[in-house]
């Protein structure tokens, strides 16, 4: 045995005692009913999962991003205010929770382990690591690759100045009217066509990323998409500067697998992304101020680092709130497939032949009676505050707790565990695997703080399937010139 394999063993054999560790405590803070012993189980099954990804780094970068995005959502608040003893001058409670029931406390604690346990289990079982078979448009064939970058880099660039306008034109808004008013009487200054094509951005980059550039080539379109992200700070919505960076990160590692020719994310890279941490976090707690029209505190990096994970922790509220909620919910909704539900119901081609009932995000009726989660406990919770534009947001943990328990949650993350393994896969299985991919692990990311099916819903969306006929217009164009002229090939 070498002595590399020496080391692997060692650090798996380590790994497998974490894992020991956090299942020993999880029992026994079940039997005790203590939610201190509790944390440190989800402290220990998170650095496991998160130790797991560093033994294959780029094969596991979706999972480590789900996990990171996971603390940061659900379980970063619960150790500041254990660690740190955070003040919050408005909520002074165990773990920084909006409850003081222990049994409360304890489901929720619950519902974290189980989903990261569950999560792993689920991921670590899909072993094979073989492409999924290509499933491609007949024009998305290798002979067409020039054809596809030039067409999709085109598109891009055409639809990227649309959805600068777009975000642009939020940014104005929010900054005369505020940002909470953008939920609930934000109109466009622009018709309707130019928020379609602002939409078909993404795609047309995605679709350009899986015809797998060279790293000089993939550069400026990447660099174009981290912009847009910060565009999206000046509106005041982090979580689309955040997810466009975890997507390019993301990207970056799996074309280390794909591309033996460049290294895509090195020694470099992670210096940068380390070195650069620090800002980030000063810049979102900024953008935080900002939101709330309040002046940006002076402490320092270490309360501002607690003060972000904190404020960020919100959403595992969401969890007690399926349960002492549930007697007010609509009894008759299953939120986990809402958004499938409202999908089929609300698109274009249903409204235009059938009569089914379409309810506008924010309002009265979609809490009443839509399938949001997210609305339904946002109005229970605060109506006023509600119409107004505030929302609570979800969590496919707490929704599927709320419809289907504890067995909801395992079964659920166990199936999300194989979701996230399949993103690699999938990398590697054409152009339209590239697409799905990384317009999945985008929403997946967001998946602790976002309903439980949004990564399907709006990977096929119309707009986004939209946005592939075109390509594949403009491709057929392209190929139909090239055997009638003969259209010389172009460096692209």
């Amino acid at each position: 045995m070498s002595v590399l394999e020496s080391v692997y063993n060692l650090q798996r054999n380590i790994r497998y005692m974490v894992l020991f560790f956090a299942i020993s405590m999880f029992s026994a803070g079940v039997f005790f009913s203590n939610t201190t012993i509790l944390l440190i189980a989800i402290c220990g099954i998170l650095m496991h999962n998160l130790w797991y990804s560093f033994e294959s780094f780029s094969n596991r970068i979706v999972f480590l991003a789900f996990n990171g995005t996971f603390f940061i959502f659900l379980v970063g608040r619960l150790i500041v205010k254990s660690v740190t003893n955070y003040t919050d001058k408005y909520n002074n409670n165990a773990f920084g929770l909006d409850f003081t029931d222990d049994q409360v406390v304890m489901r929720i604690l619950v519902c974290l382990f189980l989903s990261l346990f569950f999560l792993f289990l689920g991921y670590s079982n899909m072993k094979n690591n073989n492409p999924i078979t290509k499933i491609e448009i007949k024009l998305f064939k290798r002979s067409n690759i020039e054809y596809i970058a030039l067409v999709s880099k085109l598109a891009f660039y055409f639809t990227y100045v649309f959805n600068a306008l777009v975000l642009w034109d939020k940014a104005k808004f929010t900054n005369a009217m505020g940002y909470t008013e953008l939920y609930s009487s934000y109109v466009s200054s622009f018709p309707g066509w130019v928020t379609k094509l602002s939409e078909m951005c993404p795609t047309a980059l995605f679709i350009y990323l899986g015809t797998l550039p060279t790293k000089k080539k993939a550069a400026v379109p990447l660099v174009l998409y981290l912009l847009l992200g910060g565009l999206s700070l000046v509106v005041g919505q982090r979580n689309n500067f955040v997810l466009n960076i975890l997507v390019i990160l993301v990207y970056l590692c799996l074309r280390n697998i794909t591309d033996k020719k460049e290294k895509w994310f090195g020694k470099k890279e992670i210096i940068l992304c380390l070195s650069t941490f620090p800002l980030l976090i000063v810049l979102l707690n900024a953008v935080s101020y900002y939101r709330m029209d309040s002046e940006v505190a002076n402490h320092s990096f270490v309360d501002g680092v607690s003060e972000f994970f904190y404020s960020q922790g919100v959403s595992v509220n969401l969890i007690g709130y399926a349960q002492t909620l549930a007697g007010e919910l609509p009894p008759d909704k299953i939120y986990t497939f809402g958004r499938i539900e409202d999908f089929i119901n609300n698109n274009t081609i249903t409204q235009s032949i059938t009569d089914a009932p379409k309810y506008e995000p924010q309002t009265l009726e979609s809490a009443l009676y839509g399938n949001s989660f997210a609305d339904s406990v946002s109005y229970l919770l605060s109506p006023n505050r509600y119409l107004n534009g505030w929302g609570f947001g979800s969590s496919y943990v707490a929704e599927l707790y709320k419809d289907f328990g504890y067995v909801g949650v395992a079964i659920g993350n166990v199936v999300l565990g194989i979701i996230l393994s399949l993103m690699t896969r999938l990398f590697k299985s054409g152009i339209l695997g590239v697409w799905v991919c990384l317009s999945m692990t985008r929403l997946l990311l967001y998946a602790p703080r976002d309903t439980a099916t949004s990564f399907i819903v709006s990977t096929f969306s119309l707009i986004n399937i939209l946005t592939i006929v075109v390509i594949c217009i403009g491709v057929w164009v392209l190929a139909e010139r090239r055997q009638r002229f003969g259209l010389l090939q172009k460096d692209l």
